[in-house]
């Protein structure tokens, strides 16, 4: 790691390709990366059979014992003990790319993936139950967040639109569709609803406030819209 005079550093000198997703965990920096590897630190992790897998989406609980990480090439998704280095589990049941990872912030078993076979699911991970609760959706979707409190789940899909679920009922709460956001981006003074935002493009990523308020998202544009969650506009 190479240190700056700025606020940040070059990570991967051992990396081969391009990194589509990394996270920071005290001590430890976890990355995921296309020629097939999950590596945390020093090592390098693969399935439980030696054979490569192409990664695409990484998460963590936030204890940094168990990591997962999503398939472009299988649609699995696989989970590590990070003690110990070994495959706790293979979930199975994506039929496309598994392209989002999320850990409840409040209940460390539950994890949310986000596939492009339109469906956002919930797993058990400890219990080994599977996906305990399938979302449905119109397209493919991208990605996937929890809020804070862990009450709400936000996912973003090709269509433009940002989904907000109740991941405890399983119930669609509302939609915001900013894909003429996405494309043009507006001054404050601005204010549209999300129902005057009809075409452009997708969001590739989304991050809550610390109190849930807002939502940030961002995709393959220049801009990064800020959302007011309760009232739906930016």
């Amino acid at each position: 790691m190479a240190q700056t005079n700025a606020m940040f550093a070059i990570v991967g000198a051992v990396l081969t390709g391009p990194v589509p997703n990394f996270i920071l965990k005290p001590k430890k920096i976890l990355r995921g990366s296309p020629p097939r590897a999950v590596r945390i630190g020093d090592h390098r992790f693969l399935n439980s059979n030696g054979e490569p897998r192409q990664f695409v989406s990484l998460t963590a609980t936030q204890s940094g014992e168990v990591i997962c990480a999503g398939t472009l090439d299988t649609f699995e998704i696989f989970v590590w003990d990070m003690r110990t280095g070994n495959v706790k589990d293979i979930l199975s049941g994506h039929e496309g790319p598994v392209h989002g990872l999320a850990f409840s912030p409040t209940d460390a078993s539950v994890l949310a993936s986000s596939s492009w076979d339109r469906t956002v699911r919930l797993w058990d991970v400890f219990e080994s139950k599977g996906g305990v609760e399938t979302l449905p959706h119109t397209h493919d979707v991208l990605t996937v967040v929890y809020r804070p409190d862990g009450k709400q789940l936000a996912c973003s899909t090709l269509e433009g639109h940002i989904h907000f679920w109740d991941p405890i009922d399983g119930l669609l709460m509302y939609t915001i569709e900013g894909r003429r956001d996405i494309s043009g981006g507006r001054l404050m003074t601005d204010r549209r609803t999300a129902a005057n935002s009809s075409s452009g493009k997708f969001f590739t990523t989304l991050c809550y406030s610390a109190d849930g308020s807002y939502i940030l998202a961002g995709g393959s544009s220049k801009y990064i819209c800020m959302y007011d969650v309760a009232d739906q506009v930016s």
